[in-house]
């Protein structure tokens, strides 16, 4: 874990290294980008017993060797910006005694951009009775509220750069980014540009949705990968494949998931979510512990 889960309220006052190249300096990335490495596991706003039974979820998860937590704290619809903050600070406290991290993620409709910075600083300066606070954090962009694709990926660069400037390069962003297989509603995404924000890129490979079959899976997910290398012009981005809907996946099929995320070089990996994964699916998922960052016990 990064010292006690965070890197600090003074790193977030810092101004962010300037980054000429368009890309995150290497030498802070490598430790930002740790818990966006190995198995994961998502929770989101309305799944009912993580909620409701915050502390045996947790530890159920570190059982199933679950290394991270990717946790909604709202979205652009909601009136509040934490989601049962009590909860929410249960979680952390739990996930940080069993030494997982947790990154917040929120889901921004890029129509009323200050609620969308007001709710993603919620998340990342979100301290816990506690003080415990999230390892990173994740913007989900995928909403199309707004139609014009030039105008959204004009309003997505804005809160971005936002962000950035927020958190400092220290800080673990992820980018929970649309499938670039199908691209059917959000073309002409800004890979490079969003490449520049962001630390970890994480692609909705939702092939669930697209193939059936542990070949076809394995093809999907490493065509996956193939794509945003090729789009950000980085081979050497890192990224968190989500595989898709576990309730629509067959046992074989994680299988073959988990092949192409460790075969092609994945930092890390997860079916969505928590709640609707099978002890089978956890059993093949398991592997994806091996996926660990250069350096990592």
């Amino acid at each position: 874990m990064l010292a006690a889960g965070f890197v600090g309220l003074a790193l977030l006052a810092a101004p962010a290294v300037a980054r000429a190249s368009g890309r995150p300096d290497r030498s802070v990335a490598a430790a930002a980008v740790a818990p966006y490495h190995g198995l994961a596991a998502w929770i989101d706003i309305y799944d009912g017993e993580p909620w409701d039974r915050p502390t045996v979820t947790i530890r159920r998860l570190a059982r199933k060797g679950v290394g991270t937590i990717f946790l909604q704290t709202s979205n652009y619809r909601l009136p509040h910006a934490v989601h049962r903050p009590a909860r929410v600070a249960r979680m952390l406290a739990t996930a940080h005694r069993h030494g997982l991290d947790v990154i917040a993620w929120y889901l921004p409709g890029f129509a009323d951009l200050r609620r969308d910075w007001l709710r993603t600083k919620a998340a990342v300066t979100y301290a816990s009775p506690a003080g415990d606070r999230f390892d990173g954090f994740a913007m989900d962009i995928e909403a199309t509220a707004v139609r014009d694709i030039a105008t959204r990926n004009r309003r997505l660069l804005r809160l971005s750069s936002r962000v950035r400037r927020l958190t400092g390069d220290g800080y673990g962003l992820g980018a929970i980014i649309p499938d670039p297989v199908s691209q059917r509603y959000w073309p002409r995404f800004p890979y490079r540009q969003v490449r520049a924000h962001y630390d970890v890129l994480l692609p909705m490979s939702y092939w669930t949705f697209q193939q059936r079959g542990a070949a076809q899976v394995y093809r999907y997910s490493r065509r996956t990968l193939r794509l945003i290398r090729a789009r950000t012009g980085d081979r050497g981005v890192p990224v968190h494949l989500v595989g898709g809907l576990a309730s629509h996946a067959s046992v074989a099929e994680v299988r073959g998931f988990a092949r192409a995320a460790i075969g092609g070089g994945a930092a890390g990996a997860s079916l969505y979510d928590a709640a609707i994964t099978t002890a089978g699916q956890w059993e093949q998922l398991s592997r994806l512990g091996r996926l660990r960052p250069a350096g990592a016990p």
